[in-house]
């Protein structure tokens, strides 16, 4: 009720705006024609013209618009202030300011922005990738419910606007306006220039992370060659000579092979550590060879220097052999070792567990740590350079996805949030020999 007036109201005075305009432009017209015929007599001698009436009009018609729009603004601005409010919301979204934002932010200030031009709310974003694999959801407020799948409308939302992307689809979904004023065709028509406005923004804010992210990958890269080509690389040969040559010393002998598996351990950290720094996104080469996860992952758990305050509980039952390469797929293993001694700040509960269910082994890796939001663990957790640790490059899980995905596996994480800890869960195909490498 309160919205009809407002806009009955509005109306009414603009209709009252063209009337005022109508006056001034009479008072207009009788000064022109006045001066016009004031002048024609002094020249010519002759009163009553009929160009003092032409020129007139035309002046009059010149200045009546104007006068018009001069009038609605000043209704506007003194009764409605609300309506240039609107169009400076509408200003907001350029992507300017959007860019500047953490990209785990876009979206949610996107959303709130577009609840506050059109007095709606919920709002949500469904979004699909090219491939249409499954859909992405970001709602404002956040604990607001998930919308249906491909622009279909249900409750709380009442309209669903389809937004054009360059890659992928995407659509707007509106809850109800919160005076309860129902959806007509000009509000439709508004709200449809807003969505591909919208879209413009989110596209550009997310184009302008790829690009950072893109010069930063590339200093990365520099910094990674230089380190492999000098220091690094001779300090690398320096461990493995020593550990090659330990072995004829005069040490006992059992002190001895455990001082080589330390130095061997270090070594084969330390090539890890380049291989991270180095384009996360060059080609992996696989190395592939049965493997028994097994045994595998009772030398590495018993041979790591855990530290004092970390207790580890192993759960590993004897699973079929898979199709693996061993060195890459033990640095997965080893990244996420590491996440969770990160995680529990070097004091506290990490299980690391192994079965298999049907032709699918399951490696956990869980700890009672700091846990990570909602938000970040499903949208962000992968991506490139995106970490939940103040000093965390955001390589290590990116490239650990990269290399399951190469052993037709699937790595992924749960948590119930801050302090909550996490649980990290690879699962891998059985490898049949007789019918290739994998499992059907």
């Amino acid at each position: 009720m309160h919205r009809r007036l407002v806009v009955s109201l509005r109306r009414l005075l603009h209709s009252f705006a063209y009337f005022l305009a109508g006056i001034v432009g009479l008072t207009i017209f009788v000064l022109t024609l006045m001066v016009a015929e004031s002048i024609i007599y002094a020249i010519f001698r002759v009163s009553n013209s009929p160009w003092a009436i032409v020129l007139a009009a035309v002046v009059t018609a010149f200045y009546f618009s104007p006068i018009v729009r001069l009038l609605h603004h000043q209704i506007d601005h003194r009764l409605f202030p609300d309506k240039l409010d609107t169009a400076n919301a509408i200003r907001q979204l350029g992507a300017g300011d959007l860019a500047r934002l953490p990209l785990e932010n876009i979206e949610q200030s996107l959303l709130k922005r577009i609840s506050t031009i059109c007095s709606r709310i919920p709002v949500a974003l469904e979004e699909w990738d090219a491939n249409g694999d499954r859909p992405l959801h970001y709602c404002y407020p956040r604990q607001a419910p998930p919308p249906a799948s491909n622009g279909q409308r249900r409750e709380p939302y009442t309209v669903a606007l389809a937004i054009p992307l360059q890659q992928g689809k995407a659509w707007l979904h509106l809850g109800r306006r919160s005076d309860g004023w129902p959806l007509d065709d000009e509000e439709r028509q508004g709200l449809e220039g807003l969505a591909r406005f919208a879209a413009t923004s989110l596209e550009h804010a997310r184009l302008s992370h790829q690009q950072a992210n893109e010069a930063r990958l590339d200093s990365l890269s520099r910094v990674a060659a230089q380190l492999h080509s000098h220091d690094l690389k001779n300090r690398l040969h320096d461990l493995a000579f020593l550990a090659h040559n330990l072995d004829s010393g005069t040490l006992d002998q059992d002190e001895i092979r455990l001082l080589i598996k330390a130095v061997g351990k270090v070594t084969g950290r330390m090539q890890t550590l380049m291989q991270r720094l180095s384009d996360p996104r060059a080609p992996l080469d696989l190395k592939l060879a049965p493997c028994d996860l097994h045994q595998a992952l009772q030398q590495e758990v018993s041979a790591r220097l855990w530290p004092e305050g970390v207790t580890v509980c192993c759960n590993l039952t004897q699973v079929p052999l898979i199709h693996a390469d061993h060195d890459l797929l033990f640095g997965v293993c080893e990244n996420l070792f590491d996440n969770a001694v990160q995680a529990v700040n070097k004091q506290g509960t990490i299980t690391i567990s192994l079965d298999h269910h049907h032709d699918e082994i399951a490696l956990r890796v869980q700890d009672n740590g700091i846990g990570m939001n909602k938000d970040f663990l499903h949208q962000r957790l992968f991506q490139l350079f995106t970490s939940s640790k103040e000093q965390g490059l955001g390589i290590g899980l990116y490239l650990s996805q990269r290399i399951i995905k190469l052993h037709h596996g699937t790595i992924q994480a749960q948590s119930d949030g801050q302090g909550c800890g996490s649980c990290f869960t690879i699962r891998l195909p059985v490898w049949c020999p007789k019918e290739g490498a994998h499992a059907p």
